[in-house]
């Protein structure tokens, strides 16, 4: 990984969720606000404020958080959330196992 984050997007489990399958995506500095834009369009309006600067999605499968930088996503699965919609999120953000 380079100062400016990893050639491709990779991911590490962030085991201080609930939800047991929780992670952290991390992505290249130049390509995290095209990450957003797609998560936007694909699960809804990105909500910025409080007092650390958070940046969120909410919805019914998933909800998406960062820090102000907004790398790394942290991805919470709700209880909604089937292996075809995880599936789905990581081809939309260019993840690969």
């Amino acid at each position: 990984m380079s100062e400016l984050g990893p050639a491709r997007p990779s991911r590490a489990r962030h085991h201080a969720c609930i939800h047991p399958e929780t992670y952290k995506y991390f992505f290249a500095r130049r390509e995290v606000a095209a990450v957003w834009d797609r998560l936007a369009a694909a699960y809804g309006e990105i909500r910025r404020g409080g007092p650390f600067g958070i940046i969120e999605i909410h919805s019914p499968r998933f909800i998406f958080r960062a820090t102000m930088g907004g790398n790394p996503i942290t991805v919470i699965r709700t209880r909604h959330c089937s292996e075809a919609d995880v599936e789905a999120m990581h081809r939309l953000i260019g993840y690969e196992d």
